[in-house]
């Protein structure tokens, strides 16, 4: 086909225009080939930098979960002994005391059992305290025995029975636990005790330590084993005691002895004879 000066054969794709000669070609299979090589290299390399983000990125956030829950277990467990306490006003004739502060070395998973005052009432009218037993143990995870969790039971109240005869609630506070370890401080004998038993007469009867030492040791997502500590300092060491001092023991409403010519309030008695008379002052 020839028009104004432009010649073009189909074969070769050769155009002839004005004295230029120019020829058409496209892409070989070997570039093509080459090509696809290298974008499947950049592909693959882009890739692979994206894939250890993102590996990292879940690593990071499943650590930080983890401590998130440790550390929210040893908040709780910290904050309700700072509000354990003791009382006095207890039944003897029981066989459990109301009140109580028991702790137990474990060879994994230390036992604790106080009473507090720490307790949350769900409903309005339920028939509850603001006072409660709680108590912290182990037990083996339902879904896999070869995992230990850390439990928490709550009483709705106060009662003389043992905290497993009582209605309650238990919860998990922490899983996959290695090490619950707790230490008692005695500030009487200025030493660390492994043990804090306030029912019996062979430990340390109404009196409750100055401070807790909370070692707890979980496994980590890596499968290692991280250890983590805290102390708590305890508010009310003394033992409650609604009896005032002033009233005999077996006396209970009997006026203390005051000295002559004053009465309870203070104020100088009346003389004999007047029978205690009120007497107006003068106008």
């Amino acid at each position: 086909m020839i028009a104004r000066g432009f010649t073009t054969r189909a074969r070769g794709f050769t155009t002839r225009a004005r004295g230029i000669t120019t020829r058409a070609r496209g892409f070989t299979l070997i570039e093509v080939m080459v090509a696809v090589a290298i974008l499947a290299i950049v592909t693959t390399l882009t890739w692979g930098s994206f894939k250890q983000t993102f590996s990292t990125k879940a690593q990071v956030e499943a650590q930080a979960g983890r401590y998130r829950t440790v550390r929210l277990a040893l908040d709780r467990l910290a904050r309700e002994l700072s509000m354990a306490y003791i009382s006095q006003n207890e039944d003897t004739s029981q066989p459990e005391r109301r009140t109580r502060f028991v702790g137990k070395r474990r060879s994994d998973v230390d036992e604790i059992m106080f009473s507090y005052l720490g307790h949350q009432r769900l409903y309005q009218d339920a028939n509850e305290a603001d006072t409660a037993l709680v108590g912290y143990y182990s037990a083996r995870d339902r879904d896999d025995s070869r995992k230990t969790n850390l439990m928490r039971r709550e009483t709705r109240r106060l009662s003389n029975y043992k905290i497993d005869e009582q209605p309650g609630e238990a919860d998990i506070v922490c899983d996959d636990v290695i090490r619950l370890k707790l230490d008692y401080w005695d500030a009487r004998d200025k030493q660390w005790r492994e043990e804090w038993v306030t029912t019996a007469a062979d430990g340390q009867p109404d009196r409750l330590p100055s401070k807790v030492r909370i070692t707890l040791t979980v496994r980590d997502e890596r499968g290692k084993e991280v250890p983590f500590q805290t102390e708590v300092r305890l508010v009310m060491l003394e033992p409650l005691n609604n009896q005032p001092k002033n009233l005999a023991v077996t006396g209970v409403g009997v006026a203390p002895a005051f000295a002559s010519g004053q009465t309870a309030s203070g104020a100088a008695a009346a003389p004999s004879g007047q029978g205690g008379a009120f007497t107006p002052p003068p106008r």
